[in-house]
């Protein structure tokens, strides 16, 4: 998935939960932080894997279950401490539905439930050609271009069936609950300019 069908996949189901909980849509410091959530695994492993040579493969410590769990609980807890659980808490549901949306299309593409995305350091890499990319952005370039290749064939796949999917619904859900999110980040870079000018 690409971040922005990792942001509004995870943007699905939590809005769905949030619906059916409290009858209103998602609060806008929770969207961002189920956004930021729901791109960190990325934003770690593959430069790391792909520009640095520090991981065979773009999915490794910030994608493996071993780590993201704990890590999700820490975060709540924390947040919860300091009265902001439900943005500790959306933080965790981004992070283990980017692993849930990577885990997806391989297991959808394999025909078969196939968790090694999300099994580092147990399980091997499921591209090992990735380690043969010699920086981040030659890897995005390929993945891309394997992704534009794959929509010209006009094949409604499974894997392809599942990102278009998440895409529509999870805009439409985004635009009926009022676009949460982007208000919050205007606010803060308000806020910010306002201070700069001020000093």
């Amino acid at each position: 998935m690409w971040p922005w069908e990792h942001v509004l996949f995870a943007y699905v189901f939590y809005s769905i939960y949030v619906h059916l909980r409290w009858q209103k849509g998602p609060l806008d410091g929770p969207t961002v932080a189920l956004a930021v959530g729901s791109v960190i695994p990325d934003l770690i492993d593959k430069p790391l894997a792909w520009q640095f040579g520090v991981f065979d493969s773009g999915y490794a410590l910030a994608h493996s279950a071993f780590v993201a769990v704990p890590l999700a609980a820490a975060i709540y807890l924390f947040a919860d401490r300091r009265g902001h659980g439900s943005v500790g808490a959306a933080y965790g549901v981004g992070h283990l539905f980017h692993i849930a949306g990577d885990v997806l299309p391989v297991s959808l593409a394999q025909g078969a439930f196939d968790p090694t995305p999300a099994l580092w350091p147990i399980a091997g890499s499921p591209r090992p050609a990735d380690r043969m990319t010699i920086s981040f952005f030659d890897g995005v370039y390929t993945l891309l271009s394997e992704y534009v290749s794959v929509l010209a064939t006009l094949e409604l796949t499974p894997v392809i069936a599942l990102q278009i999917g998440s895409l529509i619904f999870g805009l439409v859900l985004w635009t009926h609950d009022g676009f949460p999110g982007p208000r919050l980040l205007i606010r803060w870079v308000r806020i910010g300019g306002r201070t700069a000018v001020h000093r």
